[in-house]
This record gives structure tokens, sequence and C-alpha cells, in this order.
């Protein structure tokens, strides 16, 4: 037969991959959310808006600008899914082509979108340690921290729980969580779905992208800090009098005088007894020379506990340039999600082939690293 890509509709083939990879996202779907509507490339910086927050004032009080503002998000995620379709191949009916390769390149598309999401554990610096069998005593325990950090906890709909399988199957074995004398209803329900739902305010879903987190072999964990630091400073130095070896990304420590804890945000390795790492959040009180702190090394799976405006994903349109030079190409966004996804269709005469490419942009930020809790076990 005849390859005629006029068959073929590119449209067709990215609303129908945009519907697959708005069902399979993870975490992606439970975050803050931003687009542009404009074409981007890999490396560029776009701004979306930031969630809002208001206080209460004594009347009267000067009107609050409702404008949240904007955050800096780089787009330096760009992934593709390509495949070719043979004469037999495009004989068949759309519907085949959908569910056999349009289909599950949009789940491979989502599936890396959620990886790069999943890695922002790394700038939660507050964690709780699970016990050898997860329970509920460990929900507790992360909603307390999550309480005093003054997380929202009121609108059920906003917080999530991602969990691995260890700690799912620790969940699916209790009866608070999967039999009718301990949980009601929504326990027999799970035993049938092995979804555990919403569970003590939290809306909890496995996933198997929680990263896993590998501890620096920093020497000391009570340094000291290196000089005096300003309020608002990103980066520390510590130091100890035989302090060797490394901190990782994800590796969290608190200074002595406030309870803000601090994550690092990238590998750094002691020279000359010190050690100087960028931190989030930024430091949130002016501290002496000589301040201890007090650093947290330890391995571990990062499930975590969040409020939706902890993390944001962001996205925008590629280009079309190129369409119907060689090639057919068509772009979708949809505008409630701010999810996009391009399609490319081109013939390969040589190999008697239409190719078909699905391609998404985007960049993941945490906007709040207080609104999140690591769950380590």
């Amino acid at each position: 037969m005849t390859n005629t890509l006029s068959v073929y509709d590119p449209i067709f083939y990215a609303q129908e991959a945009l519907i697959q990879l708005e069902k399979a996202l993870g975490m992606a779907g439970r975050v803050h959310r931003g687009h542009d509507k404009a074409p981007q490339q890999k490396g560029a910086t776009i701004s979306i808006r930031r969630p809002g927050a208001f206080a209460a004032l004594d009347a009267p009080s000067a009107a609050q600008d409702v404008d949240a503002g904007e955050v800096q998000i780089a787009l330096s995620n760009w992934k593709e899914v390509k495949f070719g379709l043979t004469d037999r191949e495009l004989a068949a009916t759309g519907e085949v082509i959908i569910s056999e390769h349009i289909r599950p390149a949009a789940v491979a598309l989502a599936d890396s979108i959620d990886q790069s999401l999943c890695a922002l554990y790394a700038e939660v610096p507050w964690f709780h340690d699970v016990a050898a069998t997860a329970g509920v005593a460990d929900i507790v325990a992360v909603r307390r921290m999550m309480f005093d950090n003054k997380v929202p906890l009121r609108d059920a709909a906003m917080l999530h729980w991602m969990i691995d399988g260890d700690m799912e199957a620790d969940f699916l074995n209790q009866s608070a969580f999967t039999q009718w004398q301990g949980s009601g209803e929504v326990g027999t329900q799970a035993q049938v779905s092995g979804s555990l739902g919403r569970r003590f305010g939290f809306n909890f879903f496995a996933n198997q992208n929680v990263r896993s987190h590998s501890a620096g072999t920093l020497s000391g964990t009570t340094p000291t800090l290196q000089g005096a630091h300003a309020k608002g400073a990103t980066q520390v130095t510590l130091e100890d009098v035989t302090l060797t070896g490394t901190l990782k990304a994800g590796d969290s420590f608190v200074l002595a005088g406030n309870d803000q804890r601090y994550a690092v945000t990238a590998d750094a390795t002691a020279a000359g007894n010190a050690i100087t790492v960028g931190i989030t959040p930024a430091l949130a009180a002016a501290h002496d020379d000589g301040t201890q702190a007090t650093v947290s090394l330890d391995d571990h799976s990062a499930s975590l506990a969040f409020h939706r405006n902890a993390f944001a994903l962001a996205m925008a349109p590629l280009s079309e340039l190129g369409n119907q030079l060689g090639a057919r190409i068509a772009t979708v966004t949809d505008p409630i999600t701010g999810l996009a996804l391009r399609s490319r269709l081109f013939y390969d005469g040589n190999n008697s082939k239409v190719f078909v490419a699905l391609d998404a942009l985007w960049g993941v930020k945490t906007l709040d690293p207080n609104l999140a809790v690591r769950a380590r076990n």
C-alpha cells in the first residue's frame, strides 16, 4: 500500500495522547500547575503564578494585593517517545493504533514527568522516621509535624501522601486500613481495590517512582557555622577540627537557636575541615559564628506527605515549525490542567514506515519546602 500522511491526523494523536497523559499522572496530578501559552524550547525560563496567601488584619486595614506574584521555572526537561508504523500496522483501525502505541507512549511521558517531580524530595528538610512496620502512629506524627509548620490541613483535597511499596504493604496488612472493624466501609473498599484512598486527612497513593536517598559521609554530625550568616542566606559553611567526607543533596540539618530545618541542595565535599553547601529554604534567621548544626545522615526511601502548593509543574507547548515541510505537526494544550503535548508524523521512504513522535517540555520546582514532610523508611 502507499503511505499517505494526509490520512493520519497529528492533532487526533496529540489529543488522544494528552488524555492518556492526564490519566497516567501520579504526583504530577497532585501539585500546583502552570503553563505558558507561547511555544518554548528546552532551557527556557517561564513565569507561572504562585498560589496566593492572605492574612487577617485588624480592621480597618489596607486592601491586600490579590496578585500572588510569579515564580520562575526553567523548562529543563524535554522528552519524547518515537516509534515507526509499518504498512501492515497502518492498515489497522485508529483504535488499535491508539491502544497499542499512543497510550503506552503517553504513559511513558507521564512516568518521566512523575520521576522529575519525585526527585524534589531532596529539597524537603522535614522528616519523620517511620517505624519498622508503618502504622497509624506514623501518620499522626507526620500530621502533627505539618500542623506545627502551619500547613493548611482543613482542605483535604490539597493534602496528599505518596508511599512506596513497603509502606503500602504495611498499611494494607492492618485493620485500621483494610477491615471493617478498623476503618468501616472504606476498609472493605480497600480490600477490593487495593487503594487506601483518603485516611487521616491525606489522599494516599502508591508510586513506583518514590526515590531512594543515599546520605553523605560527613565525619561529624555536629559541626559549627564558620563565620556569621545573615538571614536570607542560601549558602552556609560548616566546620569542625577534623571534618571530612561529603554532604549529598537531600541531607538536612538544623541550627541551634531556631527550629527551621534546612535541606542541602547540591552535593559537596569537605576541604580544610570545612564544607560549604547550598540550602533550602533560605536562612530563617541570622546566626553567629560558631552556631552548632545538627546534621541528619540517613539512607532511606523518601515517601512524601505534602500540600499541593509545596511543588509546581510547569509546561509549555513546543513549536510547530516544520509543519507540512516533510512532517505533519500538531501541539495541543489543556487550558485547565496546563498540560501540553506535541505530535509529529513523518514518512521514511527507505524503511516504508510512518514515524510518530510524541514529546513534551516541562519544568518542576519546590515552591515551599515547609509544606511537605519526608516519611523516611
